[in-house]
């Protein structure tokens, strides 16, 4: 007989246990650790524990599933008009499939009794509120491809694919950015900021990247005018348990009337470039596949796409 409950204190050794076990994809750190768990869930201030479900069978966790919440527009506070069950975990089991489902179903009710209209599946750049870090790569994907069992426990329970993200990869070893006239123009023209640990520039960016090393590079004009920033952060450990050095780039952003004018290839060539000459040797972005500048700009940066990711939605009734 399986029972689910919501989190308790002494449940971080289990949940590593059910981690450590499930089939999640190469794309999720292993070996799980309580002290992982720790750092990118249980620490933000707003873990709630009532949407963390676990499924025990007697005394044995076989499954474990969270849902969340992303920002307010002002990116100050949660938004709880929309939620998203954020992953969900379960042991090679007789009853697989029903463990998820159950656990999916808990979490939907949890979200709908916080106020949710809208019901996804799976994290992303917009709702990356938990396990940056431990799944996914430089940001979250929504669920992987490669976690197939938790794809197929999303597509049982009814939802629908609302968007894929492409995850691209570029190895950075000799890397050397590109020069043509409007690429030396630019450089002409600005100057490189490169700032460590840059102060969180909203309540929201600070929630979700504490804990990581994050850069933030500035393209600024002769008059000190901020023109575009990238932000990348130190994949690690996720990195380091793949056997490389990699950056993940979590966001690029021009400014205003400023954009298609080559600053964001400038910005982000030069960006690894600089990563490169520090001996980082993998930087890896996501994208929607539905955002065709962006992968044109990635894609002539040398990217490539490693793996796909699906956002899932539940239709509405």
């Amino acid at each position: 007989m399986i029972e689910f409950r919501c989190f308790r204190n002494d449940d971080p050794p289990r949940l590593a246990d059910v981690w450590r076990s499930a089939d999640l994809g190469p794309a999720a750190m292993q070996p799980m650790t309580s002290a992982l768990l720790e750092a990118a869930v249980f620490s933000k201030p707003y873990f709630d524990r009532h949407g963390l479900i676990v499924a025990l069978d007697g005394e044995r966790a076989v499954g474990f599933a969270h849902a969340a919440f992303g920002p307010a527009t002002d990116h100050g506070g949660i938004d709880t008009t929309v939620g998203t069950t954020l992953f969900v975990a379960v042991v090679p089991h007789a009853d697989h499939d029903a463990i998820g489902r159950g656990l999916l179903e808990r979490c939907e009710a949890y979200l709908r009794s916080r106020g949710a209209t809208t019901l996804l599946g799976g994290g992303s750049a917009d709702m990356r509120s938990f396990y940056l870090g431990l799944y996914g790569g430089s940001d979250l994907p929504g669920i992987l491809d490669s976690s197939s069992d938790m794809q197929g426990i999303f597509r049982q329970c009814g939802y629908e694919v609302a968007e894929r993200i492409a995850v691209l990869r570029r190895r950075l070893a000799g890397f050397r950015p590109p020069i043509n006239r409007l690429q030396v123009a630019i450089r002409r023209n600005t100057v490189l900021r490169v700032i460590d640990e840059p102060t969180r520039r909203t309540w929201w960016e600070a929630a979700t990247t504490t804990g990581i090393a994050l850069r933030r590079y500035e393209l600024r004009n002769h008059s000190e005018e901020v023109l575009g920033t990238a932000s990348l952060w130190d994949m690690q450990p996720l990195a380091a348990a793949w056997g490389v050095t990699a950056a993940g780039l979590l966001h690029v952003a021009i400014e205003g009337q400023r954009r298609r004018q080559g600053l964001a290839k400038y910005l982000l060539a030069e960006a690894m470039h600089d990563l490169a000459q520090e001996g980082v040797s993998l930087m890896e972005t996501h994208a929607s596949t539905s955002n065709s500048a962006a992968l044109a700009l990635f894609e002539s940066l040398g990217f490539e796409t490693a793996e796909y990711g699906i956002v899932f939605r539940k239709p509405a009734g």
